[in-house]
């Protein structure tokens, strides 16, 4: 799907297109189809939709089969983590940061407003309010033109940054805090201006959006000071691009490290599979969205230590209600709230700083079982609810299609939901989201995802890269990271991006 024909709608209220960059000169080259794309991206918008991996495979059983459905209801409540479990030492999963960076590129990626109620299996149907790209599209919205909101007004025409809330002084642990620029911007009520509310569903993935508008901000200052070298186009522009590009790589290269099967990483990323993603169009599919790309679910903590006051803080009552939306940020966040990014990457000086995720596995934290509406179901419930009623695969078939030796439902069944799997037959077609957790909980100790689930995420990632006439890899395969980062660019990652952003 081409930008020009894709028309997004921000839930702000404002019709967003995606604005690109056509930036030129030395590591700015762009091709003529990259001109042609820049002079017309406005044109003819029309809304993006999902897709399917194995349409062969979509399940044509009834959406509200009861039968079926009330074993997915007691699946999903009976997948609560006990709040005594700690990580495998030996396997240790991710650092707690990359579950939620995974939460940022799933919103980069698909934004899908159909109600649990009318989910059905025609996927063509379902809408996707994202790009299928990794464009940061929900951080810049459609640019200043489009999104005003988002930027500061007192910036010069082409040398846009965005708007930074300043945090509300606070006292706490018997400390001062000051106020700093380190919030969301906010409305007078506390509600975000940003390009997607679900940045500030809670509190750690608002402070990840903070760093990214901040990095936009610092790229955009180096540019004017002649530390970063310019293009023909507006610093914006060149500063999109940028942060877009280093993005893109620490995503290609860092966050999908940590979390695939190191042989799928190796063997993922080479020129066949490069060019076996260059043909086409490209929807993100379902299997992704509504299984795959939801294991980081498993990775939530039920409690976090946000900084040096915040040790110990409740994903239920702190985190989650640290948002616009739950009043815990209105009108502004408290200023001992601020993260300390040490505690979720190294970045800091100590590795023995950084706390881990949880596994990756089949237990969900406590938290996460709390419905984010009266009446609504858990969200491992909805999960598993709309994979059912959209007819997604089981993981056996998926695993079979992929010329993968399945798990038996034996394995399937080990744990606390034998009895519910196997009366419901879930043993032996077990649904893709629940099956890709299992595998990595069987074959890595949830320290990373399996095969199959590593198959489908990077399969996804790549092509999220490959199909962008915009990305790094699409205008110039031979770049590497340009910020300030390790004596080697190409090791630049997730730390090295928040060390730069929150330079001062």
């Amino acid at each position: 799907m081409k930008r020009r024909d894709f028309l997004k709608h921000s839930l702000a209220g404002t019709v967003l297109t995606v604005a690109g960059l056509p930036g030129r000169n030395d590591c700015f080259a762009a091709s003529d189809r990259q001109k042609i794309f820049a002079a017309s991206r406005l044109e003819s918008p029309s809304t993006g939709h999902f897709a399917r991996m194995f349409p062969q495979l979509a399940e044509n059983e009834s959406a509200l089969d009861l039968r079926l459905e009330e074993g997915l209801i007691k699946l999903g409540q009976n997948m609560k983590d006990d709040p005594n479990s700690r990580p495998d030492q030996k396997h240790p999963p991710p650092m707690a940061g990359y579950t939620y960076l995974g939460q940022f590129i799933n919103h980069d990626l698909t934004l899908d407003l159909t109600p649990l109620d009318q989910a059905q299996p025609n996927v063509t149907l379902m809408s996707n309010f994202r790009t299928p790209f990794l464009d940061l599209d929900h951080v810049y919205g459609g640019g200043p033109n489009i999104s005003p909101f988002l930027y500061d007004r007192q910036s010069k025409r082409g040398e846009e940054k965005f708007l930074i809330g300043d945090t509300a002084p606070s006292n706490a642990g018997g400390r001062n805090f000051p106020s700093t620029q380190d919030d969301l911007p906010r409305n007078s009520q506390g509600i975000a201006l940003i390009g997607d509310p679900r940045q500030d569903e809670n509190l750690i993935i608002a402070q990840l959006h903070v760093a990214f508008l901040k990095l936009h901000n610092r790229v955009l200052e180096s540019l004017k000071r002649g530390e970063i070298k310019n293009g023909s186009t507006t610093l914006f522009e060149q500063a999109r691009r940028l942060v877009a590009w280093h993005y893109q790589w620490v995503v290609r290269h860092d966050f999908l490290r940590e979390i695939l099967d190191p042989k799928i990483f190796e063997q993922t990323f080479t020129d066949e599979c490069y060019a076996r993603k260059e043909e086409g169009d490209f929807q993100i599919p379902v299997e992704y969205s509504l299984a795959a790309g939801r294991f980081g679910h498993s990775m939530v903590r039920d409690e976090y230590f946000i900084n040096d006051i915040h040790p110990e803080a409740s994903l239920k009552e702190d985190v989650s209600r640290l948002t616009g939306l739950r009043g815990g940020a209105c009108p502004r966040l408290p200023a001992d709230w601020v993260i300390s990014w040490e505690r979720f990457f190294f970045v800091g000086s100590g590795s023995g700083l950084v706390r881990r995720s949880r596994a990756i596995d089949t237990r969900l934290a406590q938290g996460l079982h709390e419905p984010d509406q009266p009446g609504s179901p858990p969200l491992p419930v909805k999960t598993l609810l709309r994979g059912k009623r959209v007819g997604l695969p089981s993981g056996q078939d998926v695993a079979h299609a992929c010329g993968l030796e399945p798990l038996h439902p034996e394995q399937i069944a080990e744990g606390p939901d034998k009895e519910i799997l196997v009366n419901s037959g879930y043993d032996a077609k077990t649904p893709l989201w629940y099956y890709i957790l299992k595998e990595a909980e069987l074959t890595t100790r949830g320290a990373h995802l399996g095969v199959l689930g590593s198959k489908l995420v990077a399969d996804v990632i790549m092509a999220a890269i490959v199909r962008d006439p915009d990305s790094y890899h699409s205008i110039d395969r031979s770049w590497i990271p340009t910020l300030h980062g390790p004596e080697n660019p190409e090791l630049f990652g997730m730390a090295n991006l928040l060390r730069f952003a929150n330079a001062t």
